[in-house]
């Protein structure tokens, strides 16, 4: 089973055209995103599963299967580490 993620309470965000900012006002941190981080911050909204989230991208951006989860793992990491999204356990 693989983990779940969600984004964080203290991270507020705004879509521009086909990008999203994301603001972390309590840190003083912007972060834009840009299509496949743009797409995975959305589908963020709701607690997530990387299984899910990799079933996902691979039906909307060509890309193979092992491609994108060793990718969304990384994306993941990044933005636990940024404060941006958590896990759930």
């Amino acid at each position: 089973m693989s983990a779940t993620y969600r984004r964080t309470a203290a991270t507020m965000s705004t879509d521009v055209g086909d990008d999203v900012v994301a603001l972390q006002a309590d840190r003083g941190f912007a972060y834009g995103m840009e299509e496949v981080t743009a797409t995975v911050w959305r589908l963020l909204e709701e607690p997530r599963g990387i299984d899910d989230l990799v079933a996902r991208l691979t039906s909307e951006y060509e890309v193979d299967d092992a491609q994108c989860r060793a990718e969304v793992v990384a994306l993941l990491e990044q933005m636990t580490s940024e404060g941006l999204v958590e896990e759930v356990r």
